[in-house]
């Protein structure tokens, strides 16, 4: 159809498609629906209709709700058309940009230390340098990826580095999508190469390091951390408990209740939560985005005078040194931590077994007999120890 358009501040009479054009949401249930202004491949605009449709109904509803959409997108699209041919509206269409990858990251991708993270990025793949933004697809970045993984595999380039600077490599990109520069396609994190850290047990002297310190900014990672050294759950899963989640006793002593996971709190364990606030409010007010809350924990180790290799996971690593200390009982550290079976749990924690605790209680008497004691039922069942019922 022959339509006016604006380019450049000028006015056109041209011809030009009006479409309607799908995209798939990230369910793979729905279509988003847009109208498409097409002149040529590299001259064309796309606005939401804000409707949407199933892509396959299942029931009466979700059919009638396709077709009163489908009426309704029909009717947008011929008045569209009457209005562009009469003249009423004028679309303006800007010519697709070229611009390369290089001058819109270091440009337009408003991070921290972007040149490094670019720099880290061509050391893997030197063609990125000659690269339009707009020839940047999932599948050439998936290959990126697979290059600095492999680099992982071959040691030339450490695992952390590697995984950090491709997080925030993913986080310019998402940038420049926000932008409408670049098309961010879902990518994954780097794997994990295999390689084991050193777990850090902390003191009693080092907890206190950490529980003296008065800055109020620094509170509730804090206060999470020491939690989370003496209960056994994992600092990133108290970000989501609420107050709800406590419950007082009869006995003066408190209860914790958050999925599979049950946990009796003395009052000297319920006081380092703090004040109770309402049921809805978060126990622990910590960002549930892990790089920020990371940023917040490096700053209290700092602030603590503490060995700088420490992580928010090990805290867990000292509650289950500390518990296994005092009772040598390694199917209670399993069933505290989730573990399916204590084979999951002497993987982690080759200093644990099992005979001294079931010979100090007369349940082993020699070493062949623990096989004959529990080999038709397992101790374990979805991570509880089926002793505790």
């Amino acid at each position: 159809m022959a339509c006016y358009i604006v380019f450049l501040g000028i006015h056109y009479r041209i011809h030009m498609q009006i479409q309607l054009w799908r995209r798939r949401n990230k369910e793979n249930t729905k279509h988003n629906l847009y109208i498409r202004y097409r002149v040529n491949q590299n001259r064309a605009k796309v606005e939401t209709l804000k409707l949407w449709e199933w892509i396959n109904p299942t029931d009466n509803i979700q059919t009638q709700h396709n077709i009163s959409v489908k009426k309704a997108y029909k009717e947008i699209l011929r008045r569209t058309k009457d209005d562009l041919e009469n003249n009423r509206i004028k679309i303006n269409i800007e010519k697709k940009r070229k611009q390369t990858f290089k001058e819109d990251f270091i440009g337009y991708s408003d991070i921290d230390n972007k040149e490094a993270i670019y720099k880290f990025i061509l050391s893997q793949e030197e063609d990125v340098d000659n690269r339009y933004t707009s020839e940047l697809n999932r599948s050439y970045l998936i290959k990126i990826k697979e290059k600095i993984e492999f680099n992982i595999s071959e040691k030339k380039i450490k695992s952390t580095t590697a995984s950090k600077y491709w997080s925030d490599f993913k986080k310019g990109l998402r940038k420049l999508h926000q932008k409408k520069l670049f098309e961010y396609p879902n990518l994954e994190s780097i794997k994990n190469s295999g390689e084991k850290r050193e777990k850090i047990i902390l003191s009693a002297k080092e907890l206190s390091n950490l529980n003296n310190i008065k800055s109020k900014k620094l509170e509730h990672i804090k206060n999470a951390f020491i939690f989370s050294s003496v209960s056994g759950i994992k600092v990133r899963e108290l970000t989501k408990m609420k107050w709800s989640n406590i419950k007082k006793e009869k006995k003066g002593e408190y209860t914790l209740s958050y999925k599979t996971k049950r946990r009796r709190l003395s009052l000297e364990v319920r006081n380092i939560m703090g004040k109770r606030k309402t049921d809805k409010r978060q126990i622990f007010s910590l960002p549930t985005n892990e790089s920020a809350r990371s940023k917040i924990f490096n700053k209290m180790i700092k602030e603590a005078g503490l060995n700088k290799k420490i992580k928010m996971s090990d805290a867990i690593h000292t509650f289950a040194y500390n518990l296994y200390n005092e009772t040598k009982n390694i199917y209670l550290i399993s069933a505290h931590l989730g573990h399916k079976s204590i084979e999951i749990t002497k993987s982690k924690y080759d200093y644990m077994e099992e005979e001294s605790y079931l010979i100090k209680n007369n349940i082993l008497r020699d070493k062949g007999y623990i096989n004959n004691k529990f080999k038709s039922r397992s101790l374990f069942k979805k991570g509880i120890l089926l002793s505790d019922k």
